[in-house]
């Protein structure tokens, strides 16, 4: 016991990299799961440790989630990491997409994607989204998903 109560410094590096260890874990499981459920040329750009606040048409607050974001050739795609939400959003089915800091009518004092789009049933529907570098998201989801002529945008 001596010994560990010299050496602190051993017990916080071996904390630390064992942190290290199951995030780069995590991260290998779930490119592991994207490559066997996307073709690799489908996928745009992709982002892990992304917050999810649920969908506007939800009751409630929002909720928060924590999972990846893919930009695919035709779609957005979200997967949370422990809830195991899914949520698929068509290109064609997406009328704007825009930066805000709230989602619900509540501030969340953070910097946020959002997308309006349209449910299977023709309603209309905002998620929000906290990812790194929201304007390089925003700019990379407008240039490959949303065509200039949208009949969403009326």
């Amino acid at each position: 016991m001596n010994f560990f109560a010299n050496q602190q410094w051993l017990i916080i590096a071996l904390v630390f990299f064992g942190i290290i260890a199951y995030i780069s874990w995590m991260r290998w499981r779930d490119r592991q799961w994207i490559q066997n459920r996307f073709d690799a040329s489908q996928v745009r750009a992709m982002s892990f440790g992304v917050n999810f606040f649920g969908r506007a048409v939800e009751p409630g607050k929002p909720s928060k989630s924590s999972g990846f974001l893919l930009l695919l050739t035709d779609r957005i795609f979200y997967r949370s990491r422990l809830k195991k939400i899914e949520l698929e959003i068509p290109a064609d089915r997406i009328a704007r997409v825009y930066h805000s800091r709230d989602h619900k009518g509540v501030n969340l004092h953070q910097s946020l994607v959002k997308i309006d789009f349209l449910t299977e049933d023709h309603q209309k529907d905002t998620v929000a989204f906290k990812v790194p570098y929201p304007p390089q998201w925003i700019r990379a989801i407008e240039n490959t998903l949303l065509k200039p002529n949208s009949s969403l945008e009326k």
